[in-house]
């Protein structure tokens, strides 16, 4: 791969399955390339048109292949099933990035695989974000296929320097540089609430609590819940008709991807989920709670303990350190109490900003591990001709 104009030609696959978390990283992965390199050549196949039309409105659901313009730069979006007599007009090959094993179209097996094709395909296999050990295990693995001609290999993204780091796009970026430099309403405390389905009840009393503390000093101070269009709006929406309706609440529609960023970086604390929210959280530097998606024998709180163990370090105070950890464990475990005394602490050292200086030191951290789209497109350039001292594994 001596030729830089070879990797001009990159392919995005995303085969839909939690209707706009997969999607959402795709399409910022595809923001993030382009900010970086203009000149590429973008194609995204996608199961799901819908949910891509919802983030990316200009997209229409209804065509199999069309193009769709970000800042100039066109994109290629395809409808991942095709005709079978379907032909490219242009190819856009040879890097293909597989997103979350999401498998390959049947015609773009075809392809891939015809017997008398001599064209080189390499496929990138971007995985889902953990702060597992795994993930440095297994990023840069090559793994076998059954052509000699399609390399395969895994591009992690993770927590560490080891890893390809988190996605960053220039808009988000700049979303950030905003938030941070905007002048603080001292009257208000803004929450986010973005979660699976659950009870939450507790956070809503423990959010009370705060606002009639702090009212004792500042009359006028008010928290104000947004809570996001999906699987948890209903159960906030309980659990504020149970407190009374004394918080100030807000039932958000769906958002563009860009205006959810602007809210969740304005905020003064975020409950999250998945991937695409928990990456954005991370990187924002403002307290929060993640909702992993639960897993059988209560798996998923491996992964809050992993990712627990990247944060924690930043968080100096001991009793702090300790009540984080209790609570998203508490979160994360069906049907299990929330701590009220630590409910309280959390949010009262997160009004007070004490909270924030350790998320903001956890996010300066993940900055230095790079982006990983700058770091797949460098890789690219000269990752291809190295040795990458990886094992194989057949896949």
């Amino acid at each position: 791969m001596q030729d830089k104009t070879q990797n001009k030609n990159l392919m995005i696959l995303c085969k839909v399955v939690d209707n706009f978390g997969d999607i959402g990283v795709v399409y910022r992965l595809a923001k993030a390339l382009t900010d970086l390199d203009s000149s590429l050549n973008l194609t995204i196949v996608c199961s799901n048109l819908e949910s891509f039309s919802a983030m990316a409105q200009k997209i229409d659901p209804s065509k199999k292949s069309q193009i769709f313009t970000y800042r100039q730069n066109s994109w290629q979006i395809l409808d991942w099933e095709q005709d079978e007599d379907f032909e490219f007009t242009s190819t856009p090959f040879p890097i293909i990035l597989e997103c979350f094993q999401c498998g390959r179209p049947q015609w773009l097996e075809k392809i891939l695989f015809a017997p008398d094709s001599k064209e080189t395909y390499r496929i990138f296999n971007i995985e889902y974000l953990t702060a597992e050990d795994y993930a440095e295990d297994f990023h840069l693995l090559k793994c076998y296929t059954r052509s000699q001609n399609v390399k395969k290999m895994f591009f992690m993204p993770g927590f560490t320097k080891k890893t390809a780091g988190l996605l960053l796009d220039s808009g988000f970026e700049q979303t950030l540089k905003t938030a941070r430099t905007a002048k603080k309403d001292k009257n208000q405390f803004t929450v986010t609430l973005f979660s699976y389905e659950r009870d939450f009840k507790q956070i809503f009393e423990a959010l009370l609590r705060l606002q009639e503390k702090q009212r004792k000093k500042n009359p006028a101070f008010t928290v104000k819940v947004l809570a996001a269009a999906g699987k948890s709006q209903s159960f906030a929406q309980k659990a504020w008709e149970q407190t009374d309706r004394k918080l100030d609440f807000t039932a958000l529609p769906f958002l563009p991807q860009e205006e959810w960023d602007k809210i969740l970086c304005a905020a003064d604390f975020n409950f999250i989920r998945g991937e695409e929210s928990l990456a954005r959280a991370c990187l924002a530097g403002l307290p929060f709670f993640w909702h992993a998606y639960v897993q059988e024998e209560n798996y998923q709180l491996v992964k809050v303990s992993a990712l627990l163990q990247k944060l924690l370090p930043f968080v100096e105070e001991e009793n702090l350190s300790s009540a984080l950890e209790l609570l998203w464990n508490q979160y994360n475990t069906p049907e299990a109490p929330l701590n009220a005394e630590n409910l309280d602490y959390i949010f009262q050292k997160a009004a007070e900003g004490t909270l924030k200086k350790s998320f903001a030191a956890f996010a300066e951290e993940l900055l230095k591990n790079g982006n990983l789209a700058k770091n797949l497109l460098d890789f690219l350039q000269t990752g291809l001709s190295a040795t990458v001292e990886k094992k194989s594994k057949k896949y």
